[in-house]
């Protein structure tokens, strides 16, 4: 098995991993930065098991365009931010964040960025029948462009594939074909971000997010939350629950937990001064913050070698 990694790469101080295989020519030359892998498979397009080729994350250069007539496998490409046009097969489509987009033989497509506002994307190429099959199953077959609305999942399940596809292990092209059938399951369970019902849903669940973010430290109850946002409690966690955050109540109390575990670390407060600054009394403060985090404060603080400073 072969294996290219350019992890972390950077084109201008041209930092790279010391594996000797080459680049596959249709590697875009045209980025500022890269973290790629290439397995060196044969392509087998139209039979077999799911098989990865390669893929990685690229922050293009000033002037990137890519102009194909046709490639060698299948491809999808996830846009992580940045602007640009994409056409295929004839039809113009914009990019940005959250736009997906899918390639193989006999496609012809033409990629180019935004001077002012730089395209940076992730891409991953294979082969198989059965991906044939999973690509037609979720609307993004060859030639199709979709926006999805959970881009944040999509592009965590990109980078653990990307870090496994680099990782310098025998079993690596196996995982990643494994992590692969995964992310087309995220993507298939995405609505299409240009919904108005769905734009609005997660309106409101950004505007939910950022309300604890910013006032986790006040906000006691899940109520308080629901009608600082003006939507009832009913409402706030269902959409919680729709887009993969769990209960409004488990997100909140992780944030003051995590706050709490920060304050310990520090060394300035004992558990009990905490457990004060959150409005808890000892006992439950200790509860939670086990359930949280698998360890009682007193614990916490012996294992990191703690004490007041």
């Amino acid at each position: 098995m072969t294996i290219l990694a350019l992890t972390g790469v950077d084109r201008h101080a041209g930092e790279m991993s010391n594996r000797t295989v080459s680049e596959p020519g249709f590697i875009s030359r045209q980025v500022s930065r890269a973290r790629r892998f290439y397995f060196g498979h044969a392509t087998h397009a139209a039979k077999g098991a799911l098989e990865v080729a390669g893929g990685g994350w690229e922050r293009v250069a000033k002037h990137y365009t890519i102009n194909r007539a046709t490639f060698p496998w299948l491809a999808i490409e996830f846009v992580a931010g940045g602007s640009g046009r994409l056409i295929m097969r004839g039809v113009s489509h914009d990019l940005k964040r959250g736009v997906v987009f899918a390639y193989g033989p006999g496609v012809e497509h033409r990629i180019e960025t935004d001077a002012k506002e730089l395209l940076s994307k992730h891409y991953l190429n294979f082969s198989g029948r059965e991906a044939a099959d999973l690509m037609s199953a979720i609307g993004l077959e060859p030639g199709a462009c979709r926006v999805l609305g959970n881009a944040d999942e999509v592009e965590e399940g990109f980078e653990a594939l990307i870090d496994e596809g680099a990782a310098d292990r025998q079993q690596a092209p196996a995982i990643a074909a494994l992590q692969l059938r995964i992310l087309f399951l995220k993507m298939a369970d995405a609505k299409d971000a240009t919904e108005p019902g769905e734009l609005r849903a997660r309106q409101m669940l950004r505007r939910c997010l950022a309300h604890i973010d910013a006032h986790f430290l006040e906000v006691r109850t899940i109520q308080e939350v629901a009608q600082a946002c003006h939507v009832s409690v009913g409402h706030l966690t269902r959409s919680f629950m729709r887009f993969g955050y769990g209960s409004p109540y488990r997100y909140l109390t992780r944030k003051k937990m995590l706050h709490a575990a920060a304050l310990l670390d520090s060394g300035t407060m004992l558990a009990r001064e905490v457990a004060d600054r959150l409005a808890l009394d000892p006992f439950q403060f200790s509860r939670v913050f086990k359930r949280v985090h698998g360890i009682s404060p007193s614990d916490f603080v012996r294992r990191h070698g703690l004490g007041r400073k």
